[in-house]
């Protein structure tokens, strides 16, 4: 499931390991109808939780206790969290993801990211910034997916921060290529250590946001990379732009895919770094 890495001079990129190193794991098709049974059957378990908040909360606010409204934020939130894992899970599996490219306003959709995640760092304490480079730069892409990357760049690197700390983002390119920058001023690169892929399993989680954000560049014909920010670490997105002329691709190819089940993605990405009272039910829905 994970990517091999290649260092030089302080900087990290992902490589790909599909479809050649599956063969050598020896994993089968066996193998990939399981991980893809396991993801239908944790979203079923996820859809069934909800459903079962959205029954309560009448009856909690009806009773009107501070308490059970706290704890409902609770449940409401340790299911974003469920959704995350699970749509990380389908991302980051060896199949073949949903993959629906479209005409794609890159530049637009940093902006609208940069513009929700300014709310997100204040709850945080965190200093946030952002600018776009270069406007109207059209590619073909999918949407949710780059969005999603893009969420779990800069939720890896609020985390990393801290309270007090700092995060950038930084987004433009030419006609050819565009690059989504996120730096922090956190702790910086850890330690390598042999055989494992540090900043992708990082002490506090399963490891799978920027493996899903690496997954997601090499969709796209992009790549991830990582390097000492000196202090803290820059995250670089850099994807090739395709024009929708491009390889006959003249029209869009299917609507957006949801892959939260209508859920806020800004919420479901930053749901680990989240305080609870930002997932009281009714109000994120």
């Amino acid at each position: 499931m994970g990517g091999s890495t290649c260092s030089q001079s302080g900087i990290l990129v992902y490589y790909d390991r599909y479809p050649g190193d599956r063969e050598k794991a020896g994993e089968t098709g066996v193998d990939q109808q399981r991980e893809e049974n396991l993801i239908m059957e944790l979203r079923g378990q996820v859809n069934d939780l909800l459903a079962a908040v959205q029954l309560l909360t009448p009856l909690v606010r009806e009773r009107g206790e501070q308490r059970d409204e706290k704890n409902l934020a609770y449940l409401t939130q340790g299911l974003y969290r469920m959704i995350r894992t699970v749509s990380h899970l389908d991302l980051c599996q060896n199949g073949d993801p949903v993959f629906r490219p479209r005409a794609v306003d890159l530049a637009g959709l940093c902006r609208d990211i940069g513009r929700q995640v300014e709310g997100i760092a204040a709850d945080l304490g965190i200093s946030f910034w952002w600018e776009i480079d270069r406007e109207g730069i059209l590619s073909m892409a999918d949407e949710t997916l780059l969005e999603q990357a893009i969420l779990n760049m800069l939720t890896n690197a609020c985390q990393q921060a801290g309270k007090g700390g700092h995060v950038k983002l930084r987004c433009g390119g030419s006609r050819e290529r565009f690059t989504v920058t996120v730096q922090d001023d956190g702790p910086g690169l850890p330690p390598s250590e042999t055989g494992a892929d540090p900043l992708v399993k990082r002490p506090g989680g399963l490891g799978l946001g920027l493996e899903a954000a690496r997954r997601s560049a090499n969709l796209h014909g992009g790549v991830l990379m990582l390097e000492d920010g000196a202090p803290g670490v820059r995250a670089i997105l850099s994807l090739p732009v395709r024009t929708p002329e491009e390889g006959g691709l003249l029209r869009e190819e299917g609507a957006r895919c949801d892959r939260t089940g209508g859920f806020s993605q800004l919420l479901v990405e930053f749901s680990p770094l989240l305080p609870p009272g930002r997932y009281v039910y009714g109000d994120v829905e």
